[in-house]
């Protein structure tokens, strides 16, 4: 009958999860020293053991003596009454002594991994048998033998090799002449006596781009009075211009092993396309224009391709053009003023500045001026999507791994006749094992609360069954197996479908912004003087290419890396550098460092520095010294 476990001793079992026992038992010496035969103090005589002519003599102890010890030599088998002893052990007259040999075979046959090559190892081309070293008597005696090469019971032939490969079945083609060299002239190391032939890999299938995806840097490079126009070099195609081709996949050649099995090459990738009607895919796979305008390809696994048109002002954007909803390219020639909207389904490229103004775009957002009291989202729903992405990936891996946890312990709950409520179980692996979950969730919540404004219905369900996991008492009532498995493929439907919204080489490309907040799915590039009491994520890389570019009272935040210039300044509020792999400035008078979850202050000046995360020590670590430095 099974009885129900307490919580102390399941929390034990849990915390005996993945620990390896390593109880070694060692014993000491039994005797320090060897005795001599005779006890000097008592007179006595100690017993014996003599090896002479392949016998082995034991002599009992007379009086109060002690009786012999028997210990055999590596390579050797020590049997005392017919059971094998692996150390020094007492014998006397009556006990039955014999021993054996573990004896190498003279040669092997082994097969690579990978089953295409087998190997010949010769160890010895002939066997001769053993015979025991004399030995005069002593009290302690290690059994010690040689090899009697005047004799020889067996030897190596090309016969012999042959017919261990065929009992292995190994048909590949036989390298005869190469074994018969190693049994002349033996090297004792391994050599390939067969070989299979590998399969060859096909090939991709791939595509070729007849567009660059991203505005040439033309646009920021340009210097003086110039008409913009004629410098902003979007790419553009006309109707029946070829965008792209694809190239089929190439399959393999099938290989086979030594053993004679083929081996079949892994299919090769596909390249999936979609077209809007924009867009004509012909039956010999190119792409072709229907109309006039940028070329567009958005997503992974599947390219979806398009021509999106362009919605052009020639001046200032402002009160007499209104706010711009436009399912394509924006291009605005001159300012964006005060209070203004721009909601784009692809590309905005501004040649002057930005005021006070809210940008959108699924694509890219180029300001050539300056962006101030503005925001500017790149992207589907930046930030926030981007989080979303990241933090159902860690919570699907790690409640996967409380999934096989779970399975474990009720297995071994089973063997034991115990029984648990699954609620408990799975409280006390968030409890003991896995509590990085909490905080996790509560990031997920977090996230999720800014979303529900755009798209409540949908995340209704993930957040409800979210908020169960931080409250121990519903947990333990509703938490089942088939609970915590839907919970996990709520947060696969959500990874997969954030997924699915980004479009591929997102980026943000301004000169400066003051009192501003960008958000990019993909880089943030400052190109000219820099960032001023802005707020600026990138769920990959942020980064400043004027040397003299300056960041000061900002936030930066970087999925990836931040490549800055110059931080802070002798005055003003510090500035804030958070990324997840790395941070490199160039000068810093003050602010604080953070990579990962370990942060750093900086109160000193300090020179060139990179800031990295060492993942094994799990602490900041500074590539480059960090030297004081001279304002120049």
């Amino acid at each position: 009958m099974k009885r129900y476990i307490s919580e102390d001793e399941l929390t034990t079992l849990i915390n005996q999860l993945n620990i390896e026992s390593q109880n070694e038992t060692s014993f000491s010496d039994p005797i320090s020293e060897d005795s001599k035969l005779y006890d000097d103090n008592n007179n006595e005589q100690n017993g014996s053991i003599q090896v002479k002519d392949q016998r082995i003599i034991v002599r009992n102890p007379f009086g109060r003596g002690t009786y012999p010890i028997i210990k055999a030599a590596e390579r050797m088998k020590l049997f005392v009454n017919n059971k094998e002893v692996h150390s020094e052990t007492v014998v006397n007259e009556k006990d039955s002594i014999h021993w054996e040999v573990e004896e190498k075979p003279l040669f092997e046959i082994t097969i690579s991994k990978d089953k295409l090559f087998a190997y010949f190892h010769l160890h010895s081309k002939q066997r001769c048998p053993w015979r025991l070293v004399n030995q005069e008597p002593s009290k302690r005696l290690t059994l010690t033998i040689e090899e009697d090469t005047y004799i020889v019971l067996e030897t190596v032939r090309l016969s012999d090799v042959v017919t261990r490969l065929e009992q292995m079945s190994i048909v590949a083609q036989i390298d005869f002449a190469s074994i018969q060299q190693e049994l002349l002239l033996p090297t004792h190391q391994p050599i390939i006596v067969a070989r299979g032939v590998e399969p060859i890999p096909g090939v991709d299938a791939k595509l070729e781009l007849y567009f660059s995806q991203q505005v040439e840097s033309h646009f920021f490079e340009v210097e003086g009075s110039i008409n913009f126009r004629n410098h902003l070099r979007i790419p553009t195609v006309n109707k029946g211009d070829p965008m792209a081709k694809k190239i089929p996949s190439v399959n393999g050649t099938p290989g086979y092993d030594v053993l004679g099995s083929v081996s079949i090459p892994p299919p090769p990738k596909d390249v999936y396309i979609e077209t809007k009607p924009s867009v004509e895919l012909t039956s010999n796979g190119v792409v072709i224009a229907q109309m006039q305008g940028r070329p567009r390809i958005t997503g992974s696994k599947i390219k979806t391709f398009d021509v999106s048109t362009s919605f052009v002002i020639n001046g200032n954007m402002d009160i007499e053009t209104g706010n711009i909803v436009f399912s394509g390219d924006v291009i605005v020639h001159g300012d964006v003023t005060d209070n203004m909207i721009i909601e784009s389904l692809g590309n905005v490229y501004i040649h002057g500045n930005v005021y006070n103004s809210t940008i959108t775009a699924t694509g890219s957002i180029n300001v050539r001026g300056n962006v101030m009291a503005s925001k500017l989202y790149s992207g589907y729903f930046g930030v926030l999507f981007n989080r979303l992405y990241h933090t159902t990936k860690l919570l699907c891996t790690h409640i996967e791994k409380m999934l096989n946890a779970s399975k474990l312990l009720i297995q071994v709950l089973e063997s034991k006749k115990q029984e648990v409520r699954y609620g408990q179980i799975i409280m006390l692996l968030l409890e003991n094992k896995m509590k990085e979950i909490y905080s996790l969730i509560k990031e997920l919540l977090v996230v999720i609360a800014n979303i529900q404004q755009i798209k409540q219905d949908e995340y209704a369900k993930l957040k409800e069954v979210s908020e169960i996991f931080l409250q121990p008492t519903k947990l333990l009532d509703m938490a089942t197996y088939n609970f915590v498995q839907s919970y996990l493929a709520l947060l696969k439907d959500t990874h997969q479908e954030v997924a699915r919204m980004q479009e591929a080489h997102v980026n943000i490309s301004i000169n400066q912004c003051h009192k501003s907040e960008l958000k990019s799915n993909g880089d943030i590039i400052i190109h000219r003087d820099g960032v001023l009491v802005s707020d600026l994520y990138s769920a990959r890389n942020i980064v400043f290419l004027d040397d003299n570019g300056v960041c000061r009272g900002s936030r930066l935040d970087a999925g990836d890396s931040i490549v800055a210039k110059v931080i802070g300044g002798q005055t003003g509020v510090m500035s804030v550098l958070k990324a997840k792999k790395k941070v490199s400035v160039l000068k810093m008078y003050s602010g604080r460092v953070c990579v990962g979850r370990y942060c750093r202050d900086i109160f000193d000046a300090i020179g060139a520095t990179d800031f990295d995360f060492d993942f094994d020590s799990m602490s900041m670590k500074e590539v480059e010294l960090i030297a004081p430095i001279t304002d120049r």
